[in-house]
């Protein structure tokens, strides 16, 4: 057994080999041009600037962000509830429905979860402009069918026999249904859908740096005039929306046998089905599409893409992929494993957390004003974005883990490193493993975001063919992407379910 847990262990640090290649290209393309402006940014964030007519923008800017991304999840959890129902086994076996339809409605949700958000932003800009609903409609999109995913994976660990018990007494089937689905779909709002809430708050800022208001777009206007400080107040106004926002979803409770709360959500389920459906019909009834003139248009267009640049597209795209995973899955126990005092975890967690905050087109525009467009910078960026929340989690779970193995490794000599690693990080390496994982599901659709900016892989083709108004391009991009990211996706759920 000890041997199996040291193999996962190896299995988390062989990763960072992928370091080597990347540092040398990055050395490579070193200029010292921007350095200075490095250092303006990284000293603005002590000396933010603060006066009224800042704060007045802080203020409609984060109301924008706001509503945007809690319009995004509230609508996303309800139909990714509803979706989530409609795609798991309980459902179709109460109402003996042909699993037919389960394989349609799976397949679907699986293709619209397989595009990024930004993506989705993108094409509908292009199609309908820059509207209110774009933005909240971008991250409906794919979050409605992750949302689903999840409260699917959670209905099909009820218990069979509950089911046979209910259907012996021949209750109504949609009483059946509500009374083996309550519990789980409750549980898997409060372990997750309140978390979704600050994902989509993330998303939304990202989607500003594209265009679509709120105060990403006035993080981005701050970088584009070089004006530092100006940029801190908002990325600190950030960060304490998300910390108060988590402190506030620490303190929310949740009785399963309240009939208020029962009440409640089921009326902003029908509100919110009601508002949904009719704002979906005035943004189809009432906007006119733009260069988009009509479904034979995506075919008439014609393509200058070669198919060996498109090979070639895929192949940056899916190494982009790996490495970042890579980087993201070593980076955080090595960090700790060599700086195990606490106050270097300290500086590691508030690092971790900045990684976290500053929206990755941030850290990669960051990067290259000192740093020429590159796979490997692309691929260090969304990397070190993605430590930042893997770090997140290993230390979650090293603050909980048993030290009894740790202290007595300490107490026969064994050095503080050595303890650390064989005592500790030995018995989160499966979890931690699983975990990364799934992250790197996320990871293959995030390549989007640095392919648009650092003029890499599919996103820089996708941003080129938007551009032009190349809509056999742009199919051609989107099928490419969708396809690593299921084939991605099957594959590490393969891993997934090895370690757990």
């Amino acid at each position: 057994m000890n041997k199996l847990k040291l193999n996962y262990t190896s299995i988390s640090f062989l990763p960072i080999l992928v370091c080597i290649p990347i540092g040398y290209q990055l050395i490579t393309n070193l200029h010292f041009g921007g350095l200075n402006l490095f250092q303006e940014f990284v000293i603005s964030a002590f000396n933010p600037k603060i006066d009224n007519e800042i704060i007045i923008t802080l203020i409609n800017r984060l109301n924008e962000t706001i509503l945007v991304g809690f319009i995004s999840w509230l609508v996303s959890i309800i139909f990714g509830a509803i979706l989530g129902i409609l795609s798991s086994n309980i459902f179709y076996k109460i109402f003996n429905i042909p699993k037919f339809f389960y394989s349609i409605i799976k397949s679907f949700l699986t293709i619209i979860r397989s595009i990024h958000e930004l993506v989705w932003g993108l094409l509908l800009m292009q199609i309908y402009g820059i509207n209110f609903l774009i933005g909240i409609l971008a991250l409906c999109i794919p979050y409605i069918a992750v949302n689903s995913k999840v409260f699917a994976e959670q209905l099909e660990t009820i218990d069979y026999k509950s089911f046979e018990s209910i259907n012996q007494i021949n209750a109504p089937k949609f009483s059946s249904l509500l009374t083996l689905i309550w519990n789980p779909i409750i549980n898997t709002f409060k372990n997750f859908g309140l978390y979704r809430l600050e994902c989509s708050i993330r998303s939304t800022v990202m989607l500003g740096f594209f265009g679509f208001g709120g105060i990403g777009t006035s993080i981005f206007l701050s970088f584009q005039t070089l004006n530092f400080r100006e940029l801190w107040t908002y990325l600190w106004s950030l960060a304490i929306l998300i910390i108060l926002s988590r402190v506030i979803f620490k303190k929310i409770k949740f009785n399963n046998t309240n009939k208020i709360i029962s009440i409640s959500l089921i009326a902003v389920f029908f509100t919110t089905i009601l508002f949904t459906f009719s704002y979906f019909l005035y943004f189809v009834f009432k906007n006119n599409f733009e260069n988009f003139h009509s479904i034979n248009y995506l075919f008439k267009s014609s393509s200058d893409l070669e198919l060996f640049d498109f090979l070639r597209l895929i192949l940056d795209t899916i190494i982009l992929s790996l490495l970042s995973t890579a980087i993201a899955i070593s980076l955080p126990p090595l960090v700790i494993g060599i700086f195990n005092n606490n106050t270097s975890k300290i500086i590691i967690r508030i690092f971790a957390f900045l990684l976290r905050l500053i929206p990755t087109p941030l850290i990669l525009l960051t990067l290259l004003t000192f740093n020429n467009p590159s796979l490997s910078l692309a691929a260090l960026t969304l990397g070190l974005h993605n430590a930042g929340i893997t770090s997140k989690l290993l230390f979650k779970n090293l603050d909980i883990q048993d030290k009894r193995n740790y202290i007595a490794m300490k107490s026969l000599g064994i050095s503080k490193k050595t303890s650390w690693l064989l005592g500790l990080f030995s018995q989160q390496a499966k979890s931690y493993l699983a975990y990364c994982a799934y992250r790197s599901d996320i990871i293959i659709r995030e390549t989007a975001i640095v392919g648009v900016i650092g003029s890499v892989g599919l996103g820089w083709q996708l941003q080129e063919s938007l551009s032009s108004f190349a809509w056999q391009e742009v199919i051609k991009v989107l099928i490419a992407y969708s396809s690593i990211a299921i084939v991605g996706e099957l594959i590490n759920g393969k891993i997934k379910n090895s370690l757990t």
